[in-house]
């Protein structure tokens, strides 16, 4: 599981690099960007399914078949920083968009 962390990572690293990268043209920094707001809506996907699941995990040796799942309590709830994550990719693609998009302007302006 973790190797698979570090893949993500250098994956969506590469994807800032590609974006923000003064030799990429139009085309590429779009295709990257695409790629980014891929990843971020999958992680925030993933973060929402992980963490408003309320079941308990059931233990393979006391397993009976046809027992019902036990749920945790509501008293346990991730909202709060469910939404303070949602929010800090939000911006931080925003941020990576805002800062692709000026990079292109000022590439566009230096080859005329």
């Amino acid at each position: 599981m973790f190797f698979g962390i570090l893949i993500g990572i250098f994956c969506m690293g590469a994807m800032v690099y590609l974006a923000l990268d003064k030799k990429s043209n139009f085309k590429t920094r779009i295709a990257a960007l695409g790629a980014f707001a891929v990843m971020i809506i999958v992680l925030i996907i993933c973060l929402v399914i992980i963490l408003t699941d309320n079941r308990v995990p059931v233990d393979p040796s006391t397993l009976i078949v046809g027992a019902p799942e036990e749920v945790k309590d509501k008293n346990d709830s991730n909202l709060f920083p469910l939404f303070f994550t949602i929010v800090f990719f939000l911006a931080l693609f925003i941020i990576i968009f805002i800062l692709a998009m000026r990079e292109h302007k000022r590439s566009d302006v230096k080859k005329l």
